[in-house]
């Protein structure tokens, strides 16, 4: 099969990740393979040294444009036209709204669409929700089918007419990442953060891998460890993942004195690898699909602290493998830190119910013969 997938941003999150795990595995098997990403970044240098052609679609972006959204429908409608795909399988809002009006106009044969979560389900105002949901809607129609990755994101699909029988759930499956040891992974971490190793060991540290981007809900954690650090001071916070709001947490931080107890890390390569330098995962997002960081977290046997939004009830259970809080709420997620800080032995009971569930539900070659499965 002649395979292109679209994804509208180059960055490095859990969307571009499961694009690069479906690309290589799928070039892997025999197919022809192209990938088309907005901008030109991390995932777009991944795939090449895997090997696998991209085009760089320089328009293509998060915002609404309609200067650069018209560039962008006009250069990936000449790309679908000369490449002429058995499979278009599109991945985030913009990429998927304008590839799935090029898909039909060029009466590709099977046009998938992957929600990462809903786009409406962030945090805006009304005015804004409803034609982002209008349009997942048309995107929907557009498409052959569109592939949930969680019960949550299909219940709420399922609310629109006409689109039950294009529904399809594919939970992600995860390889297990290659983790570095406890001793380099903690070596690794305490010199990112400007920490002695011996003063590190006697911390418990809280890790946090994530874009640092309105979705994910940090200013709550700033303000959740405000409170946490009064009774518990060798509690500290590690947070790796760059973006848009890099600035604003330092600040945030700096205003509450918050220096030595929460460090912003920047984006680490692979920063999955160093999860065993941590005692408690933690995840406050306002927004989810179905979060690669959790799964990762769970292979590292961590305990989680996360909130109840998309389809991150599916994989952690409340009091079973982790504690799971309404999202913004640092009250609740300051007492949930708390407890993960003083109860070592339920950590470690988490961790490991946890590792079980991922590696029976969320296991990638399910996963991949589901979707090869879809395209045949």
């Amino acid at each position: 099969m002649k395979i292109l997938y679209v994804i509208t941003k180059s960055n490095w999150g859990g969307a571009q990740r499961h694009v690069f795990d479906l690309a290589t595995a799928m070039k892997d098997k025999g197919h022809d393979v192209w990938v088309a990403v907005g901008g030109n970044g991390i995932l777009m240098d991944k795939l090449e040294k895997a090997g696998i052609y991209t085009f760089s679609i320089a328009t293509l972006g998060r915002d609404i444009s309609p200067g650069k959204d018209a560039g962008s429908f006009k250069e990936l409608f000449t790309i679908i036209k000369n490449k002429r795909p058995d499979i278009l399988h599109l991945h985030s809002p913009k990429a998927a709204g304008l590839g799935a009006l090029a898909g039909r106009l060029l009466r590709v044969k099977k046009i998938i669409t992957t929600v990462h979560g809903w786009t409406w389900n962030e945090s805006r105002p009304f005015y804004e929700r409803a034609p982002i949901a209008f349009f997942s809607w048309i995107t929907m129609l557009l498409s052959s089918t569109t592939i949930l990755l969680s019960e949550k994101d299909r219940s709420q699909a399922l609310y629109f007419p006409w689109v039950k029988n294009k529904l399809t759930l594919i939970p992600l499956g995860i390889k297990p990442p290659t983790f570095m040891s406890v001793d380099g992974a903690k070596q690794f971490i305490s010199k990112l953060i400007g920490m002695e190793l011996g003063e590190y060991n006697k911390k418990t540290v809280i890790g946090c891998i994530a874009e640092l981007h309105p979705n994910k809900g940090l200013p709550y954690l700033v303000e959740a460890m405000s409170v946490v650090v009064e009774q518990r001071t060798n509690a500290i916070i590690v947070i790796l993942g760059d973006d848009q709001e890099k600035d604003s947490l330092q600040l945030a931080i700096k205003e509450r004195n918050l220096e030595k107890h929460i460090f912003l890390g920047g984006f680490v390569d692979n920063a999955s690898d160093y999860l065993k330098a941590f005692a408690v995962f933690v995840l406050p997002s306002i927004k989810e699909g179905l979060p690669y960081t959790i799964l990762e977290a769970g292979c590292a046997s961590l305990p989680v602290v996360a909130t109840t939004v998309g389809g991150i009830p599916e994989i952690v259970e409340d009091m079973k493998s982790g504690i799971l809080i309404q999202s913004k709420n640092s009250r609740e997620l300051s007492h949930a830190l708390s407890f993960m800080i003083e109860h070592p032995d339920e950590r470690k009971k988490y961790g490991t119910a946890l590792k079980e569930r991922v590696t029976v539900k969320f296991g990638i070659d399910k996963m991949l013969w589901m979707i090869e499965g879809l395209y045949n």
